[in-house]
């Protein structure tokens, strides 16, 4: 039974599709909520050829193994309504070209900068929503005191005096006039810290009475200080000080003091700080940040420093670099009204869509004409991502001609001076956020960077052969086998453990799957510390989205599957740091991944960790260790191959 054949039969024995309300499947198995369990047969789906195992508890859950489990969920998208996605974490099933290649390019983006970029994005990402509303509703005030000018004589100009008018214009500043508080908070909440204490961090940068003083003497030095100094670069650097400081008075003050002297010496400590260092640091390297885009960049550089920007955004998006350029655009709305580099940046997605409506004209592959077909209007109104992840960043050479012809755009956009009120759109949504009514001009622009990126991509970008790229099947290590010359032998292979902690056998575990050995045979760890390396040398074959479960096979073909946690799928938090890709060959002993044992365990999830041999039945015996406690890198599981029967010659 092939995998659409099992697919169609798992779905008639569920009683068709319009009796499935959901179904996720994870690297083991298929989760079915149903509407009904009416003309449900279990017992049907067990002896399905390719079923390993059917669960009933308030889900049902089928296993089919790691890799066959995602082509039957693609299977059953393909062949029906149902909408397949990966358990509970909103993002869409694996076998997605999409999801593979931007996880593959995360997983890359290991270097303290990029961490840092990382780190920047998981600040601002959550305020973006905010930050597009706020400016939307300033959008309209703006349209609104337009069409009530004089000249215009579209509106009453006493519009501008009533109270709503007002009121609307109040409400798209309120988040503007408090976001180093909203700064401060989330930056706490990213490295720890109390969130109220970063949210005093924010407010503590932006006080008023900052500007009142003007200077402060501190052992006879005069030190200059202002509100906003520093701006929301400060904010992070200080609410980032507030959390290392209150963790480091709380591993020394006693638990009955706690509440009193660590938010206490913590803000005494941490203003100080911030009002004598971190400020006037930061306000420099702000003013230099803005000198060099601005005054260098696009002022000096002109149409050439807009082509630059616009052409270099994309490559800087890859590696996470471009969150870093968030507290800037802010910090240049503050400063001058609006941020002229954004409009310019955003010509980057247009140039991507028109590299994808070129490759759509000279593809003939069915399969990538419908991955741009799906991808290209949500790419038009600025969500980029599906066209960069799905099509041109693995085809290669038309990411780069996109790029070169989104520089066309932002050197248009260079000499007009295009600006947008806020951040987060791109695309043919941020133009109700253009400045000074300069709509026409940014959409120009944007068809520009359309047409660049179209007849670059059109001449020189692509060719038919890449669609193997994106779609040709990656030969699967095979184990050994003998030669005409070779007599039969048998060989033991030794698995290093990939984690730290005490060891126990699979069947101990509170997950039938696994404590059935319905996946395969190996054992569990209980780890003690959240570092996870790789058991032997070979190609990493599977790689979840949320970093909880990874597979490798071996140089020598044992497939094994390293599952951290039980049910820990579900996390919605980024609790596993990813350090490898898929498809990429890693060393005995190399980190694999990190993850945060301590949060995983205070919300109430089983660390247990099996580490499993897949394909099991290929080998005579796997014998786990006989020990109570293991360290990582120390042997684990002895694998002794089947006796090979020698190859007969043609």
């Amino acid at each position: 039974m092939n995998n659409q054949e099992l697919a169609q039969s798992i779905v008639k024995s569920l009683g068709g599709e319009n009796n499935i309300a959901s179904l996720t499947n994870c690297i083991t198995r298929i989760r079915i909520n149903l509407k009904s369990r009416n003309n449900v047969d279990l017992e049907s789906i067990k002896q399905l050829d390719g079923v390993l195992s059917v669960i009933d508890n308030e889900t049902i859950q089928i296993v089919l193994g790691p890799g066959k489990v995602t082509k039957v969920a693609n299977a059953i998208h393909e062949n029906t309504t149902i909408d397949v996605g990966v358990d509970d974490t909103g993002d869409d099933s694996e076998f997605d070209i999409a999801d593979d290649t931007k996880a593959a390019y995360k997983a890359k983006q290991t270097s303290r900068f990029q961490k840092l970029f990382r780190h920047i994005g998981n600040i601002f990402v959550p305020i973006i929503p905010g930050l597009v509303a706020s400016g939307l509703m300033l959008g309209i005030a703006n349209l609104i005191m337009n069409l009530a000018n004089p000249d215009a004589g579209i509106l009453d100009p006493a519009i501008l005096d009533s109270s709503w008018y007002q009121l609307l214009q109040a409400i798209g500043n309120l988040l503007f006039g408090a976001l180093g508080v909203f700064v401060g908070i989330n930056t706490a909440r990213e490295f720890g810290g109390t969130m109220v204490l970063g949210g005093i961090a924010g407010l503590l940068i932006n006080a008023p009475v900052l500007d009142d003083i003007s200077s402060l003497n501190l052992f006879g030095l005069n030190l200059q200080v202002s509100t906003g100094l520093g701006g929301l670069l400060g904010v992070i650097v200080a609410a980032y000080l507030f959390a290392q400081i209150e963790k480091f008075v709380r591993k020394r003050v006693a638990d009955s003091l706690d509440l009193v002297l660590t938010p206490l010496i913590t803000l005494l400590a941490g203003s100080i700080a911030t009002i004598v260092i971190i400020q006037p640091i930061a306000g420099l390297l702000m003013d230099g940040i803005t000198w060099f885009l601005v005054d260098v960049m696009l002022e000096a550089g002109g149409i050439l420093g807009g082509y630059v920007l616009a052409a270099t955004f994309l490559p800087l998006v890859t590696v996470g670099m471009h969150q870093g350029l968030i507290p800037v655009h802010l910090e240049l709305i503050d400063q001058f009204g609006s941020t002229t580099l954004l409009p310019i940046l955003a010509m980057a997605g247009g140039g991507q869509v028109g590299a994808a409506f070129a490759i759509y004209l000279k593809a003939k592959d069915k399969r990538l004409r419908n991955t741009i077909a799906s991808s290209l209007p949500v790419g038009i109104l600025g969500i980029g991502e599906p066209l960069i992840y799905g099509v041109s960043l693995p085809l290669g050479r038309p990411f780069i001609t996109a790029c070169l012809g989104a520089g066309f755009g932002g050197a248009f956009l260079s000499l007009s001076s295009v600006g947008a009120i806020t951040v987060g759109p791109s695309g043919l949504v941020l133009i109700p956020l253009i400045a000074d009514n300069k709509y026409l001009l940014y959409f120009i622009g944007l068809l520009i960077s359309y047409v660049g990126g179209f007849i670059l991509t059109y001449l020189f970008g692509y060719k038919e052969e890449m669609v193997q790229k994106l779609y040709g099947d990656t030969p699967k290590p095979q184990p050994k086998k003998g030669t005409p010359s070779q007599s039969a032998q048998q060989e033991t292979t030794h698995i290093s453990s990939p984690l730290s902690g005490d060891v126990r056998p699979l069947s101990e575990l509170n997950d039938q799957v696994f404590a059935t050995e319905a996946i395969g045979k190996g054992i569990a760890i209980y780890p003690s510390e959240g570092n996870l390396y790789a058991p032997v040398s070979g190609t990493v074959t599977t790689v979840y989205p949320t970093g909880h479960a990874i597979g490798i096979t071996s140089d020598s073909g044992i497939e094994i599957l390293m599952h951290i946690g039980l049910d820990t799928v579900e996390i919605k938090e980024k609790l596993f740091e990813l350090q490898i890709a898929k498809d990429e060959t890693v060393e005995k002993g190399q980190l694999l991944c990190t993850f945060d044992i301590d949060s995983i365990k205070q919300k109430g999830y089983d660390i247990a960790s099996p580490i499993v041999i897949t394909n099991s039945g290929d080998y005579e015996n796997i014998n786990p260790i006989n020990q109570q406690h293991i360290e990582a890198g120390n042997i684990l599981l002895t694998v002794d191959n089947n006796e090979l029967e020698p190859i007969k010659g043609d």
